[in-house]
């Protein structure tokens, strides 16, 4: 007797907060996307990207069975403020979603958010709801799986997904000689490169203080990439940068026909995070074959892997970190940097990043979706 074929899934329409038109300047969201559409999924636009009304939980309870949140402050935020009003409201509204049978998702991109608000109660109180009241949290090393549980008291029902490299950065389109001329770079120079977005927690005065305390002179520095507010941050950056040798800064947007320029030219990338916990960055540099300089943080030290912790030895990995705590850690892995085989971690890395791939990312999302890992 042959068995009954298992039932298809039921088709899934997911609201996004924010939507992904929203959530410019990254390729995370657009991928995941598109891949989650290959798979049957709908999206229905959520209102005005953030969720403010029960009125449209009410209209869209039949059309809609995921509300997956990706970033809640928006949900809370109040005149540059975490506000505490605001917050119960969206508590209620998460407790109501549930009595309405949506499922309720929420990826942990970061611990905190990127521009925390006062009271910092609030914002931890904020995410201290929410990893209550999800049916399922995403996160994107086993790290931010340990974090989750220390700081939220959450542990059940947390799916660690990888994040997948950006296809388009995979290889680089250009040589090294032809980024360094199109960029003003020296052909022989040894080139320390950051890249991506440019805001406080990127730690760039930190990078230019220790390049500025190198004191190599086949050493250039190169900053690229979008500034962020406060425009106080990038007016004492652009001074600090001006008055060192051999640093080009070009704070201002990449864009992706560019971005090999920027991976190729370097030999080495620094990101000097003060705080992180998962880099798409550090993912897209990685995957390019481009060793990398970072902290011992977040997501970071499973994705790179350990090259040389402190006392710094040859070991394998995908760059080299250092103690964040260490006032000298980062100018210690610049100079360790110029003796170390940057290839073979340059190779290694581009391994660990290339392990993932969005199809595999946007099938165990819609597992989760389902209810059903």
């Amino acid at each position: 007797m042959t068995s009954a074929a298992a039932p298809s899934p039921s088709p899934i329409c997911a609201a996004w907060f924010p939507q992904t038109a929203d959530l410019a300047g990254n390729p995370y969201w657009p991928l995941l996307q598109q891949n989650l559409e290959a798979l049957g999924v709908t999206f229905a636009a959520s209102h005005h990207s953030y969720w403010t009304q029960r009125r449209w939980l009410w209209q869209q309870r039949r059309q809609v069975q995921v509300l997956h949140f990706h970033f809640i402050q928006p949900h809370y935020a109040a005149a540059a403020r975490a506000s505490l009003r605001r917050l119960r409201k969206f508590t209620l509204d998460l407790l109501l979603a549930r009595q309405l049978g949506y499922r309720l998702v929420w990826t942990l991109h970061d611990f905190l958010p990127t521009w925390p608000l006062p009271p910092a109660w609030v914002e931890r109180l904020a995410r201290r709801i929410m990893a209550a009241l999800a049916h399922d949290v995403i996160v994107h090393c086993e790290e931010g799986r340990r974090l989750l549980a220390q700081a939220f008291g959450r542990c059940r029902r947390v799916w660690t997904l990888p994040h997948p490299p950006f296809v388009e950065q995979l290889t680089p389109a250009v040589s090294r000689p032809t980024a360094r001329a199109q960029l003003g770079l020296p052909a022989e120079a040894f080139v320390i490169g950051f890249v991506g977005g440019i805001r406080p927690n990127k730690g760039v005065e930190q990078l230019l203080t220790a390049f500025a305390q190198l004191g190599e002179e086949r050493a250039w520095l190169l900053v690229a990439g979008r500034p962020w507010p406060p425009e106080s941050y990038l007016t004492a950056l652009r001074a600090q940068a001006a008055a060192l040798p051999r640093v080009i800064f070009r704070p201002q947007e990449i864009p992706a026909a560019e971005m090999s320029l920027y991976l190729s030219a370097p030999d080495v990338l620094a990101f000097p995070f003060q705080r992180v916990l998962t880099s798409s960055t550090v993912i897209q540099a990685l995957a390019a074959g481009r060793p990398v300089i970072a902290p011992r943080l977040g997501c970071l030290p499973e994705l790179v892997g350990e090259n040389a912790p402190q006392p710094m030895a040859d070991q394998p990995g995908a760059g080299i970190l250092y103690p964040p705590a260490d006032p000298h850690g980062l100018l210690a892995a610049l100079r360790y940097s110029l003796t170390a085989d940057l290839p073979r971690m340059g190779e290694a890395g581009r391994e660990r990043a290339c392990a993932g791939s969005w199809p595999a990312l946007a099938r165990a999302t819609l597992d989760i979706y389902h209810g059903t890992p």
